[in-house]
């Protein structure tokens, strides 16, 4: 089976178990609507988690932590042989994001979203 699909399954059985768990444990008898609404708010955050890993690795922070370095580099008292040179070996914000997890919380939250919403309109 693919890396990414292992993946994806691995991060959305969390859920599937931390809801449950949730709903057993929450006063009140349990009910599958209870079990739908806790698992839909656990897939919604990994979901928002794997659009933040995509608005990362897209580069939208790269200017910003390139000159939060600037700014902490010339408020700094040591002095810097080769400023510049230190600036460009460093890596982008967005190079340190792996594309194989992103899409994996991407797409298991989105998936778990769907199937949970679909579910909801079912009962």
């Amino acid at each position: 089976m693919n890396l990414l699909i292992k993946r994806i399954l691995i991060i959305s059985a969390f859920p599937i178990l931390i809801a449950l768990g949730a709903s057993l444990f929450t006063p009140g008898p349990f009910t599958l609507e209870k079990y739908i609404n806790t698992l839909f708010y656990f897939s919604l955050s990994i979901a928002l988690f794997g659009l933040a890993l995509y608005v990362v690795k897209g580069g939208f922070f790269d200017f910003f932590s390139y000159s939060f370095k600037r700014v902490a580099k010339a408020l700094s008292r040591a002095p810097e042989i080769d400023d510049e040179i230190s600036f460009k070996t460093n890596f982008q914000l967005s190079e340190r994001v792996n594309v194989s997890f992103m899409k994996s919380f991407l797409y298991s939250g989105l998936l778990l979203s769907l199937i949970t919403i679909a579910v909801a309109y079912l009962l």
